[in-house]
């Protein structure tokens, strides 16, 4: 069964790996707490941002894949053991944006062999607040009922699956490390105009606010 919220990479790729490292895991640790899988993700991330730092993107590519993997083992885990919780979900989210920024900076760090300083961080920047746009946008509207975005490419699990492609592509040529950054860049903000012209163009939400000035307009008057 797919999990509500899973991208294409999540559902195809990692779950196929997570499920029987999280079965694996019970049967050791029937009662494991789901929040240190998390930081075993989390540490697992941020050891491929090193790994990028200190020019071996190879290895950095996969322990970020890796990570990503582990990350579908923390819900998994609460689910089996019924130990879902808000702080847990928030906790795992909060730690993912540690990992991203932490990883990106590790790219940055790598391109500088290949851009200017300038070039590397201006590109750094657009893919870091890309990446963030697209999860603050996602939490902003969580509440809404009346929408609903994608997450079929533009999730989390595919940012990290081209950074693991660029890892192994960057034996061939060092350059698939900045394309990488681009390829996200343009894909977290494309993802973000989608969103607010989505958003724009509701007619629930248009009617919402409709209703909203009306009941505004009656209060002062």
């Amino acid at each position: 069964m797919p999990v509500k919220g899973d991208g294409l990479i999540s559902h195809f790729i990692n779950r196929r790996f997570s499920r029987p490292l999280t079965t694996n895991i019970l049967r050791i640790w029937p009662e494991c707490n789901p929040n240190l899988i998390s930081v075993i993700s989390a540490g697992i991330g941020i050891l491929g941002a090193f790994a990028f730092w200190f020019n071996v993107p190879f290895l950095g590519g996969i322990l970020v894949q890796i990570s990503s993997i582990v990350d579908g083992s923390d819900g998994e885990i609460a689910r089996a053991n019924r130990k879902e919780s808000y702080f847990g979900g928030f906790f795992d989210s909060v730690l993912d944006r540690y990992v991203d920024i932490t990883v990106f900076t590790g790219m940055i760090f790598f391109s500088f062999s290949l851009l200017s300083p300038m070039w590397a961080l201006l590109l750094g920047t657009a893919t870091i607040s890309g990446s963030y746009l697209v999860s603050y946008t996602a939490a902003k509207a969580e509440n809404k009922t009346n929408i609903a975005f994608s997450r079929t490419l533009q999730g989390r699990d595919t940012r990290l699956f081209l950074i693991f492609l660029a890892g192994i592509a960057a034996l061939f040529t060092e350059w698939a490390i900045p394309f990488c950054l681009l390829l996200i860049t343009l894909l977290t903000h494309s993802t973000v105009f989608i969103r607010l012209n989505q958003v724009r163009n509701n007619p629930h939400l248009k009617k919402d606010s409709e209703k909203s000035m009306r009941e505004i307009t009656n209060h002062n008057t």
